[in-house]
């Protein structure tokens, strides 16, 4: 209270002397700092984790309780404690401890390697080396050798061992971190993964990084595979091959002696066409068509590709099979001079092509073969999972090629687009009673006027699928073919299914092989 000098008397209410105005009090508006209020709104969620766990001991000690006072009444079917055999128990306790000592050893040695001091104070130094398999090597490591943990691009910094302690104190943007470095140089930067360990100032403690723990692996020691023996063990399973081939029995011992191991005589295509004389007969068979004589009986022989016949013989005097899409009529058939106990089937020539020295293709004599079974239709699981994607692509092409031959043409038409059948009348039965002779033959008239109409519709009916069919077939596509051959057999559009022609070896004649290789000597052209 302020009291002026000139003031008479002392007027509380001022009525005597001068009257003192009463000025308002000043207002201090105070505002609360958002650092209280966050600090606060902390406070309260800590409050409220802290009452949720003590909640939960009071579950966990209610828990114990009934527990216990189950074991003092009995209630739990717990085995008597004089019914344990202590010293028991130890032993088993000690070996199960030496026999994880033991497997942490092992897990532990070949990705650590002999970095024992490491280890010891936890430091994160793990050196990549042919130690330490791939899967386990960090993406981000530096260049000698030391990995570090990953982070985003945007928060990596740079190497500041100013101090040269040799650890590192990396500055976030919230928030330090501290690395231990091996033989970096300073200012290169590093890939290091931050572990917030705020206090509640904000602050951060420097700390190490413990070291990683490696995934365990499948076996308790890491070591590398070694595939070779396994790729040798496969590169010696026989090829597969079919059912029937499978079961045939090998040719005998007198027959496979004639073969010789080393240094066997290949011919070249020339002297084998100029010396048959034989032109193609049918996917890989060959017919003597020319005037006689002929150095074969049969007048067939085999020119096979193993590049298109993946399950030819796998070597002479051996089983095999070939593929063929259509099948031709025997050349018996067509030509009357054939003799009549020769079969174009049997005991056939083989010519498999081969590469000689000079990268030349020659051809290698196999020995003669039969076949010996009508041939067999492959399903759709062994086109799928047998036939290579190859070999169907080649028939695709042969089957659609602008040069194939008229046969081929006639059956792919055929099967893609096969003709009508024939639905129309047939003649009438004749009658058994003679009394009723007039009235049957009334009936066959009528039912040969029908018939007769019906088998015109039929006639025009073919020409116009005959005409139509030629068409489509001649622009048939490679892919048609394909799909023709994934196609289910019960599908509106005809499946294609390569044919089996099974070849079994009945003869590996040294006669006939000495012959040829007589010819061919006397034309150096050929040899070479």
């Amino acid at each position: 209270m302020s009291f002026a000098p000139n003031a008479p008397t002392f007027s509380p209410k001022g009525v005597n002397g001068t009257q003192q105005k009463r000025q308002p009090e000043k207002q201090v508006s105070t505002h609360a700092s958002p650092n209280l209020e966050a600090r606060i709104f902390s406070l309260e969620e800590d409050r409220a984790d802290l009452r949720g766990d003590v909640r939960s001991l009071e579950q966990l000690y209610e828990g114990l309780s009934l527990s216990v006072e189950k074991l003092k009444t009995g209630g739990c079917s717990a085995r008597p404690r004089e019914a344990v055999d202590v010293s028991e128990s130890y032993q088993n306790a000690l070996q199960l401890k030496t026999e994880l000592e033991k497997l942490k050893s092992e897990v532990h040695t070949p990705v650590y390697g002999d970095d024992d001091d490491e280890k010891a104070n936890g430091l994160a130094t793990v050196k990549v080396n042919a130690s330490v398999p791939p899967h386990l090597r960090a993406s981000s490591a530096v260049s000698n050798g030391t990995i570090t943990e990953s982070i985003l691009p945007h928060l990596r910094t740079k190497l500041d061992d100013s101090n040269g302690t040799g650890y590192v104190i990396l500055h976030y943007k919230f928030f330090q971190h501290k690395i231990k470095i091996n033989n970096i140089s300073s200012g290169q930067s590093v890939n290091a993964s931050p572990k917030d360990t705020r206090n509640t100032n904000g602050q951060v403690d420097g700390h190490l990084i413990p070291a990683p723990n490696p995934s365990p692996p499948v076996t308790p020691k890491l070591a590398v595979q070694d595939d070779t023996s396994t790729i040798k063990l496969l590169s010696l399973e026989p090829a597969w091959k079919p059912y029937y081939i499978r079961t045939l029995p090998a040719l005998d011992d007198e027959i496979l002696s004639r073969i010789p191991h080393e240094n066997m005589v290949t011919f070249d295509p020339e002297f084998i066409q100029v010396t048959l004389r034989g032109e193609s007969w049918s996917p890989g068979l060959h017919f003597m068509s020319g005037p006689g004589p002929y150095v074969l009986r049969n007048r067939t022989y085999y020119i096979l590709n193993p590049q298109n016949e993946p399950f030819l013989p796998s070597a002479p005097g051996q089983h095999g099979a070939k593929l063929t899409a259509f099948f031709k009529e025997s050349p018996e058939t067509f030509h009357s001079d054939f003799d009549h106990d020769a079969c174009s089937y049997a005991n056939v020539p083989m010519f498999v092509e081969t590469k000689g020295c000079n990268g030349r293709f020659r051809y290698l004599y196999y020995g003669n073969y039969s076949q010996t079974r009508w041939s067999d239709k492959l399903d759709h699981d062994t086109m799928m999972t047998k036939v290579p994607p190859a070999i169907k692509s080649y028939w695709a092409e042969e089957l659609t090629s602008a040069a194939r031959e008229d046969w081929l043409t006639e059956e792919l038409k055929r099967h893609l687009f096969p003709q009508p059948e024939y639905t129309g009348a047939l003649f009438a039965a004749h009658a058994d009673n003679d009394d009723a002779t007039s009235v049957a033959t009334a009936v066959e008239v009528k039912a040969n006027e029908r018939m007769a109409r019906d088998v015109r519709s039929y006639v025009e009916a073919l020409r116009e699928w005959d005409r139509e069919a030629r068409m489509k077939t001649a622009l048939v596509k490679k892919q048609v073919v394909l799909d023709a051959f994934e196609a289910s057999d019960a599908d509106e559009a005809p499946a294609l299914r390569l044919w089996w022609e099974y070849l079994e070896c009945v003869d590996w004649r040294r006669d006939f092989y000495d012959l040829l290789v007589t010819l061919q000597s006397r034309n150096e052209e050929w040899v070479k």
